[in-house]
């Protein structure tokens, strides 16, 4: 596996562009590009067949069937908004009025409702976490497909470019969704007919210097393409003529997916395009192997968070600057031309926040052992940027931190107040949990036994079983000791566990003032 493993090594995040063919993998109801048109002839009042048309221009184009669809296109648009505004087609939510008066394209809405109406196939879902995973680890990700199903598999926490939205804007390079065919969101952004692809022309040059632009940090993996479409011979042509590498080097910077019916292995083969761009095409039908290898690049954050990060910089350096405010906040007794190199070396700490603070963002453990055992108090401003940076579902202890005349921004306010609106009572938890009727028999058999002893017995009684047990009889035990005895004595790990986040919110609804808003 030269190209995978060539990228693992690097650890390199990659560029990946998504094609139809995964929408037609997952969903059981997407059409191809022909299936869509003849979706679409079926909508209007005509006397010749989708078949005979296509005929017909078969004769006048030969086998340019780019040409025959954009053709088919223009006047399946043509015919159709003209019977829509003549109150001969109906679409929901879209009159002739509104149409005419917002410049909508009905041609372009329908195409997005059924875009929009896809039925997701009900198997594959190992193979979609993996797709996730694989998704969370793309530095860029690029989609000539309308659906939003890449976003909404990243619970849409990426920054979306649709079209030729935002190629001038000052951008991060990092977790950013090209969608440059359009999106449902969007109808008009649809591409599809001759003129949206002529559009294209002016922008896909753009697009493209982009993508060159980062190949050297970067590698490209294409998945759910066929090497016909125009917009990947576009890119391949640019890359063609401005390729900095030799042929074998190229080939591990350029990944294509091939799906084989059956083929559970991944056999990578050296291919080369008729302009002279050499890839590694990976053909399989094992599409979660491939998924799993992209997952397995770990630079210590996802471009997610180093997005965040990134775009924190850029906006202290953006008003900062600019008003001449900047203070000297790099100083080093390395020379700034070896940094490169003493980087490498060195532990480095960024630090993010005012002249009051120096601190580290707590993940879920240092907030927990902070709030509970106050060792290491967090600053409640660091502690409430914390809380709604969480779900606003996940059982996380707050009480300490709030008061009612709290200095919040209107946002922060908000969030806060939705997870307090979202807050389980103790008897929610309690009911949620279940400890089996074997188990308590035997729990309640050690009667005398404090809770830390009980969880200390070496039996074969299960840890996260006896947190259920200790959550249902949470005003029988002694549940400080045991909160204390639990962040002082496990790991992070046990302490992530469901059952432990359980136990602790319980102890905290026992014992805490709850807050209904703030």
């Amino acid at each position: 596996m030269d190209f995978l493993e060539n990228m693992k090594q690097n650890n390199q995040f990659p560029i990946i562009f998504i094609g139809s063919g995964i929408t037609q993998r997952y969903f059981s109801n997407a059409p191809t590009w022909d299936k869509l048109l003849q979706m679409l002839w079926g909508e209007i009042d005509t006397t010749k067949t989708y078949f005979a048309r296509y005929k017909e221009l078969q004769n006048e184009f030969g086998k340019d069937t780019f040409k025959i669809y954009t053709t088919l296109a223009d006047e399946l648009e043509m015919i159709f908004d003209d019977q829509f505004l003549d109150g001969k087609i109906k679409l929901e939510n879209l009159t002739p009025e509104k149409a005419h008066n917002n410049q909508i394209s009905p041609f372009k809405t329908k195409i997005a409702a059924i875009f929009s109406t896809l039925i997701q196939r009900k198997k594959n879902a190992d193979e979609l976490k993996a797709f996730k995973a694989m998704l969370a680890k793309s530095r860029l990700i690029v989609t000539t497909n309308y659906d939003d199903f890449i976003e909404k598999q990243l619970n849409n926490a990426i920054k979306i470019r649709i079209g030729n939205q935002g190629l001038f804007e000052s951008a991060g390079d990092l977790n950013e969704l090209y969608k440059i065919h359009g999106s449902v969101k969007d109808p008009n952004s649809i591409m599809i007919t001759s003129a949206d692809y002529e559009k294209m022309k002016r922008t896909s040059a753009i697009v493209n210097a982009k993508i060159l632009s980062l190949l050297t940090e970067s590698p490209i993996l294409f998945i759910g393409y066929s090497l016909t479409d125009k917009n990947i011979q576009s890119l391949l042509s640019d890359l063609a003529e401005n390729m900095p590498y030799p042929i074998e080097k190229a080939a591990k910077r350029i990944g294509v997916v091939q799906y084989e019916q059956g083929q559970p292995e991944i056999v990578e083969t050296m291919r080369n395009t008729d302009y002279g761009v050499h890839y590694t095409q990976l053909s399989t039908d094992n599409f979660a192997a491939v998924y799993s290898a992209v997952s397995k690049i770990d630079q210590g954050f996802s471009p997610l968070e180093i997005s965040k990060y990134k775009n924190a910089f850029k906006q202290i350096l953006d008003i900062k600057g600019q008003s001449g405010e900047l203070k000297q906040v790099l100083t080093s007794f390395v020379n700034l031309e070896d940094l490169p190199h003493e980087l490498k070396k060195k532990n480095l700490v960024v630090a993010l926040g005012d002249e009051r603070y120096l601190y580290k963002f707590p993940d879920y453990v240092d907030y927990i052992k902070a709030y509970f055992l106050e060792e290491n108090p967090i600053p409640r401003e660091v502690a409430i940027k914390f809380i709604i940076s969480m779900p606003a579902q996940s059982p996380l202890p707050i009480s300490k931190y709030l008061k009612q005349d709290m200095d919040l921004s209107g946002n922060a306010r908000k969030k806060l107040n939705k997870r307090l609106s979202k807050f389980a009572t103790l008897a929610d938890i309690q009911e949620k949990v279940s400890v089996a009727k074997k188990t308590e028999g035997k729990l309640r058999g050690y009667s005398g036994k404090s809770a830390v002893e009980i969880f200390k017995m070496k039996d074969d009684i299960k840890a996260t079983a006896k947190l259920a047990f200790f959550i249902k009889h949470i005003k029988e035990i002694d549940a400080e000791a045991l909160v204390n005895y639990l962040l002082k004595n496990e790991g992070d790990n046990f302490l992530k566990e469901t059952n432990t986040r359980k136990l602790f919110m319980a102890y905290s609804l026992l014992t805490e003032k709850i807050f209904d808003k703030v």
